[in-house]
């Protein structure tokens, strides 16, 4: 009887639960679009010279050609085949020879902020008439341009009426809200059976989000930043007034050695690591264009649209002990774009108050920027960009990116990224990669070759997958990208090493996003969503 009720206590929902390994089919055979393309150039290249050179000097050429196109083309290194790697390879040094590969941000007062921008993230729900016409249609103003690297300098960032920031994007036609949330628990501290509520809640929100109509990308990022003592000892003190408001004691009337020591370790530090953890709604145009435009239309139509999805979110997120502390406005939206290039400049904008508080947009971008394979450099500091290539692949334990976001007092920012995809597109996709898998399958068994272990669990891995999507599961594809920050470059591998090592706590392999560290760090380090996969 003790048996029994020990495995009442021990079953679990998420009992077994674990990621599919990196993907290796492709559209015939394993190989994917560019792979089959240029083996079937290759192959036609062979006949074309066995037809036209004979035997034996065409034969053996064309055999020659056919040993080098397949150990081009059909080796896979880091994920990614050989060939890849040279499309990789030249377009990085194309980007070189055009003076891509450097970013100096040019002053102007074209996109100078509006005096009327708000200064500080406010919540939605207190609207004000100020930024709507007569009809009660929203007037987006000139808006401002955050000055960025590449194609993100066309982003554009308007004032909602609640005060919070919509970011524009014209090029992709994407419209992006960015929300500072915050936890009320600490999930570590928590039963089992509390964290495991709080997950199952936490999926749900993520599934709801993701269906919601116009999502094109979710982000949820920790970063973990710098600020001044004196906006820990602010929090401390509105914390301290808060509880003996309720009648609790708090601050001196509890201990008042340790108050004293506080107070006095806080005068002294400049700069306290903290977390700052904000989501991320990317919406897309063109899947809600007939709704924008029963909403009045262009741009003002698109901002009405972001407001109903945020009053939404606020609504979804609280179950999973999650709520939306407040939607950050322009200024707060190009604070986090600032001090993730200059992360020394967090601690100076963390003194900030009143209507000096967050950034100018125009002022959110590096001053310089330089690419190279593995990093980017930015205002004095040096960034990498890491993927997490394969998730754990024995029981996952709830929480278990826990070690990477709590990897130590350096910069760094564990993003990860949620794309939903249709539910009937991804089925025809999953029965393609069966059919890919049920081909190599023949062919090995024609050539007599042995089955791998890892072949066979990739079948398990689509089979899984198929039966998710049957029962009804929001299809997303799931990316975690973490850009660690360093002074210099002696301090950049070290902060790395210790990611690194953690890594391998969390039971997750990371990868360097090689020859794309600009793209990387942007989609990682900035609350934009920036992400394509």
């Amino acid at each position: 009887m003790a048996h029994q009720i020990l495995e009442q206590q021990v079953d679990s929902p998420w009992d077994g639960a674990r990621f599919a390994r990196e993907r290796t089919t492709g559209v015939l055979l394993g190989l994917s679009w560019p792979q089959v393309i240029t083996l079937g150039v290759a192959l036609g290249l062979m006949l074309l010279l066995v037809f036209t050179g004979g035997f034996p000097r065409g034969f053996f050429t064309a055999l020659v050609l056919g040993a080098v196109a397949a150990g081009i083309v059909i080796p896979t290194v880091m994920g990614r085949p050989l060939i890849g790697w040279a499309g990789l390879w030249l377009r990085y040094l194309v980007r070189g020879a055009r003076n891509q590969l450097t970013f100096v941000r040019r002053d102007g007062t074209d996109d100078d902020e509006t005096p009327t921008e708000p200064s500080s993230p406010v919540l939605s729900p207190g609207e004000t008439s100020t930024s709507r016409d007569e009809a009660g249609r929203i007037k987006p103003g000139a808006g401002a341009r955050f000055r960025l690297p590449g194609e993100a300098n066309e982003l554009r960032v308007y004032t909602l009426p609640s005060g919070a920031g919509f970011v524009y994007d014209p090029r992709r036609g994407e419209g992006i809200v960015c929300a500072k949330i915050n936890t009320s628990k600490a999930f570590a501290l928590e039963s089992f059976d509390a964290q495991e509520d709080r997950t199952a809640n936490w999926r749900e929100a993520i599934s709801a989000i993701a269906r919601m109509p116009g999502v094109a990308r979710i982000q949820h990022a920790d970063q973990t930043t710098l600020i001044s003592g004196s906006k820990v000892m602010e929090f401390y003190n509105a914390k301290g007034a808060e509880a003996t408001g309720e009648g609790r004691p708090s601050g001196e009337a509890v201990n008042p050695f340790l108050h004293a020591a506080f107070v006095e370790l806080m005068a002294e530090a400049q700069d306290m690591p903290v977390h700052e953890t904000w989501m991320t709604i990317v919406l897309s145009r063109d899947k809600v264009a007939k709704r924008i435009k029963s909403l009045g239309g262009g741009l003002p139509g698109f901002m009405n649209l972001a407001l109903s999805v945020m009053t939404t979110i606020e609504g979804t997120l609280p179950a999973s002990g999650t709520t939306v502390q407040a939607w950050h406005s322009p200024r707060s939206l190009a604070a986090l774009v600032r001090s993730a290039f200059d992360p020394q400049a967090s601690v100076v904008i963390s003194e900030r108050s009143g209507d000096w508080v967050g950034v100018a947009p125009g002022s959110a971008g590096p001053v310089a920027m330089e690419v190279f394979t593995d990093h980017v450099r930015t205002d004095g500091y040096l960034h990498r960009t890491y993927k997490v290539s394969e998730f754990p692949q024995s029981q996952a334990r709830l929480g278990f990116l826990e070690p990477l976001i709590f990897a130590g007092d350096f910069r760094h920012t564990v993003s990860v990224v949620w794309v939903p995809r249709d539910a009937r597109g991804a089925l025809n996709h999953i029965q393609r990669r069966k059919a890919d898998w049920r081909t190599t399958t023949r062919l090995l068994d024609k050539l007599d070759r042995p089955h791998t272990l890892e072949h066979d669990r990739e079948l398990q891995d689509i089979t899984r997958e198929e039966t998710e999507l049957v029962d009804g599961h929001a299809r997303l594809d799931l990316a975690v990208l973490i850009t660690v920050t360093g002074a210099d470059e002696m301090e950049l591998e070290a902060n790395c090493a210790d990611v690194l090592s953690r890594a391998v706590n969390a039971n997750c392999e990371l990868r360097v996003v090689y020859l794309e560290q600009d793209a990387a760090m942007l989609a990682a380090a900035l609350p934009f969503g920036m992400v394509e996969m």
